[in-house]
This record gives C-alpha cells, sequence and structure tokens, in this order.
C-alpha cells in the first residue's frame, strides 16, 4: 500500500476533487478512479463536486456575457457616434446619398448582423459597392455574394458574368440557388444577385447614416 493513500482518502472525504488531489499529493487520477471506484461515498462526492462545477461555471459565463455585451454596446456607441462626425463630412457628395438610398430601397432591413442588397442590375451592385468601399473602408475582396438562378440559365455563366461585372472572385460566391417560378422561361439573363456584407458595425454606421440623411431633407 503506498503510504499517501490514507491522505489521498482524507482529502476526498473532504470533498477534494481528483484533479485537487492530484496536485496536492502528485498521486495520478488513474490510480486515484482505481481506489474510489468501489466506494459509494467518493460517488455521492463525485456529484456533488459535478453540481458545484455545473453552478460555477454557469455563473463565469453568465457573467462573460454580460460583460461582452457592455463591450459591444459601448463599441456600438462609438460607431454611431462616428457616423455623425463623418455624416457631416460626406453629406454633400452624391455618391454617399446614392449609396445611402439604394440600400433603403434594395437592402435588407430585418438581419442584425450584415447587410444585404440584392438586384437584377450590374450597376446598382457597382454603386452600392463603391460606396462600401469609399466610406465604410469594406474592402470588396471581404464581401460575400448570393445568386439566384432559373432552369433556363447557364449557372457557369451566370457566375462568370457577376464575377466580371463586380470584379470579384468565384470563392467570394456564398451560394448559389436556382429555382423554378411559374413560367418556363425568365427574361432575366443572369439572375438576381445578392451582395453580402458580415460586419455588425457598418450596418449599424450605414442605419445611423440613412436616419440623419432622411432628417437633413427635410421632406416632412
Amino acid at each position: 500500500m503506498r503510504h499517501d493513500r490514507p491522505e489521498a482518502f482524507e482529502l476526498r472525504k473532504q470533498g477534494k476533487t481528483y484533479r485537487e488531489i492530484e496536485k496536492l499529493l502528485g498521486v495520478s487520477r488513474s490510480t486515484l478512479c482505481e481506489w474510489f471506484r468501489n466506494e459509494e461515498w467518493s460517488k455521492h462526492i463525485k456529484k456533488t463536486n459535478t453540481k458545484k462545477h455545473i453552478k460555477i461555471s454557469t455563473a463565469h459565463l453568465k457573467k462573460l456575457n454580460e460583460g461582452r455585451r457592455l463591450m459591444l454596446e459601448k463599441k456600438y456607441k462609438e460607431v454611431e457616434e462616428e457616423a455623425e462626425k463623418e455624416f457631416e463630412l460626406y453629406k454633400n457628395e452624391g455618391l454617399f446619398h446614392a449609396g445611402l438610398m439604394l440600400y433603403v430601397g434594395e437592402g435588407g432591413k430585418t438581419e442584425k448582423n450584415n447587410m444585404r442588397l440584392a438586384n437584377v442590375d450590374f450597376n446598382v451592385h457597382k454603386t452600392f459597392i463603391t460606396f462600401c468601399e469609399k466610406y465604410l473602408n469594406f474592402p470588396r475582396k471581404n464581401l460575400k455574394f448570393a445568386l439566384l438562378t432559373y432552369p433556363d440559365l447557364d449557372t457557369e455563366v451566370c457566375i462568370s458574368k457577376w464575377s466580371e461585372e463586380l470584379e470579384i472572385t468565384r470563392n467570394q460566391f456564398y451560394k448559389v440557388q436556382v429555382i423554378s417560378g411559374r413560367e418556363k422561361i425568365k427574361r432575366l439573363h443572369f439572375g438576381v444577385g445578392t451582395i453580402i456584407i458580415l460586419n455588425t458595425c457598418a450596418r449599424k454606421k450605414l442605419f445611423k447614416w440613412t436616419d440623419l440623411a432622411f432628417k437633413s431633407y427635410e421632406i416632412w
């Protein structure tokens, strides 16, 4: 019998975990498992320690989430404050207002963490991409692109055309979906393209600019 076995039993009865006993005595967890395997009181301690660990982990996770929430709130507030200052710099530029109004008309409104703009016109996409590059400092190479086509369209031809027109790579295509409508033949030559920008701060800044723009138009 090892001389430290009685001490290990005493520590276990005090509610120590295998990890704690291993650290205190240098006895491996495999050995401890063997010693306590048939001890009912040790099994009870294991259950108690497990519940305690879950409670501590839950509290720790809650604290981390709260800290993250406060950090994001602070960050988003700073983004909106920055947007107000930038609006004063950009408010007389045509491209700036064009980008905002394109998103008002064609952009997604329900997404929380990204921006989506869908249209069949290459020029609409080009304008919005240029807007994002210049005012949101969002590189063209970082955007994602989704494509909706129909059975009578050649998917590869559509991908190549959009890639060429918008100067994006095939790796940026998020997904391609082929759907069947009521009509057998669609009039769209290259499907419907959707720009996807995964950036919450950019989205918040754009929406803040939009609010400020409408207030500045004084049309109500």
